[in-house]
């Protein structure tokens, strides 16, 4: 394709511009200062700490981020590290988006305007987590694997880096590569299936810098997690377990209306779509049947597919191509009016998403910077918070009231509640900390601000 190094760059220029602008205007979220501190410790050769995920990514990005922090100083949103994020889950889409260039300059063009303007993935690809970035990598090597990408000697050799990658970067991977692995292991044959692993325990072992036991380890934590699963709230109610309905449930209401139709369109008229849809539908029964459930942050690989998809559709007709044209621009003002916190995105069939998603879906901390600003701008003082996160109040806002919340790195002693006062609670402590369920709050009129916090006047 002609000019396909041009669109490919402009699609990077775009990514990384968006990237940028939101990693400035987001507190953090309340997983990033695990990540964090976890890089800082792996940097020192301590394995320890949260030794759920392997330490490559994370090692990285602290590196990289420490070496921008030296240029750009400390910040208290992490944007020296968020920015390493957006920088290399931007690469990671181009190596997808190569392909669909490779198909039509139409396929590629489409899929980057919707991976560009999707906003629960660009919402994780710009945080210190490993989420967005494992789940690209998963799908990639995915696609390699079920297209038979192992054809010439350089063809297997980059099909087992990038597979050996994605495992390294998060165990979880398994959970999509295992079951690809096993569609395709008759025609892949055994030879290069030791060739496979043993590329992927050398890759391992290099990243634990060869300390034995690591991975095993990180590898037992991800079984026992997911199998004794957390408690949840959902739909305004605490489950134990996540309920199976929540996948479907997230896949609904948090993908946009543009992308599902396109989707739709794509299965009734596309071609080549097969792979795509393998990918899809085993994300879709992994999350279906497992009792750890933390909603699209588990489900972006499916989300990935689904754009792969949608980007296959080929308006023909003037009313096709008028069509398409509403849904693009349907797709930009969605992501438009989701801003500057993606991850609240719902779409138009959830008329009350506070009502239903907490935590990675909704509110996970990352709203205190527009906070203050609306604070200040209603001049609202002397107020009580309850804020669920994990960095302290104190830096974004000033003084405040501080009420029972979820918190671990709060300074402020906790108070009691008084009811006569305005009091301000983020939507998941809301529910979390049992807030619902008081006789007096849960009576209160109540105003989303900030786009993730209850303002009780």
């Amino acid at each position: 394709m002609k000019y396909r190094h041009l669109f490919i760059f402009l699609f990077l220029f775009l990514w990384i511009f968006l990237g940028l602008y939101l990693a400035r205007v987001e507190s953090p979220t309340f997983d990033e200062p695990i990540h964090l501190k976890a890089g800082y410790l792996y940097s020192t050769g301590d394995y320890n700490f949260d030794p759920i995920d392997p330490p490559l990514f994370r090692s990285v990005v602290y590196t990289l981020g420490k070496q921008i922090e030296s240029i750009t100083g400390s910040s208290n949103t992490l944007f020296p590290y968020r920015a390493v994020v957006v920088i290399l889950t931007g690469l990671a889409l181009c190596l997808l988006l190569w392909p669909l260039f490779s198909h039509s300059l139409f396929s590629g063009l489409l899929g980057s305007v919707l991976f560009a303007y999707e906003p629960s993935l660009i919402a994780h690809s710009h945080y210190f987590t490993t989420d967005a970035i494992s789940a690209l990598t998963s799908v990639i090597a995915s696609l390699l694997i079920l297209k038979g990408f192992w054809k010439t000697k350089r063809q297997f050799f980059i099909l087992s880096l990038i597979f050996a990658l994605a495992v390294s970067l998060k165990v979880a991977t398994l959970a999509l590569l295992l079951p690809v692995l096993l569609i395709k292991l008759p025609r892949l044959g055994k030879s290069r299936l030791v060739y496979l692993t043993l590329t992927t325990l050398i890759i391992i072992l290099i990243t634990y810098d060869f300390h034995f036991g690591g991975y095993l380890r990180a590898l037992k934590e991800n079984i026992l997690f997911g199998w004794r699963g957390q408690p949840i709230f959902f739909t305004g109610k605490l489950f134990s377990h996540a309920p199976f309905y929540k996948t479907l449930v997230v896949l609904l209401l948090k993908t946009t209306l543009p992308i599902l139709i396109l989707t739709s369109w794509s299965l009734k008229k596309g071609k080549n779509i097969g792979a795509y849809l393998a990918i899809f539908i085993i994300i879709v029964l992994v999350n279906l049947l497992k009792p750890l459930n933390f909603g699209m942050r588990h489900l972006l690989p499916a989300e990935i597919a689904l754009i792969l998809i949608a980007s296959h559709v080929k308006p023909k007709t003037i009313t096709n191509w008028m069509v398409f044209s509403l849904l693009i621009i349907w797709q930009i003002v969605s992501f438009r009016n989701a801003l500057p916190q993606t991850i609240t995105y719902t779409n138009e069939l959830s008329r009350k998403p506070f009502q239903i998603f907490t935590d990675s879906d909704y509110d996970w901390g990352q709203g205190l910077l527009l906070l203050g600003q609306e604070l200040s701008r209603k001049n609202i003082t002397g107020y009580q918070l309850a804020y669920f996160g994990n960095v302290d109040p104190l830096l974004y806002l000033g003084k405040y009231e501080r009420i029972h919340d979820e918190n671990p790195v709060g300074t402020l002693p906790t108070q009691k509640v008084d009811y006569s006062k305005p009091t301000i609670i983020s939507v998941t402590c809301y529910y979390l900390c049992g807030y619902y369920q008081d006789p007096i709050f849960s009576q209160k009129p109540k105003q989303l601000i900030s786009q993730s916090f209850f303002y009780l006047p």
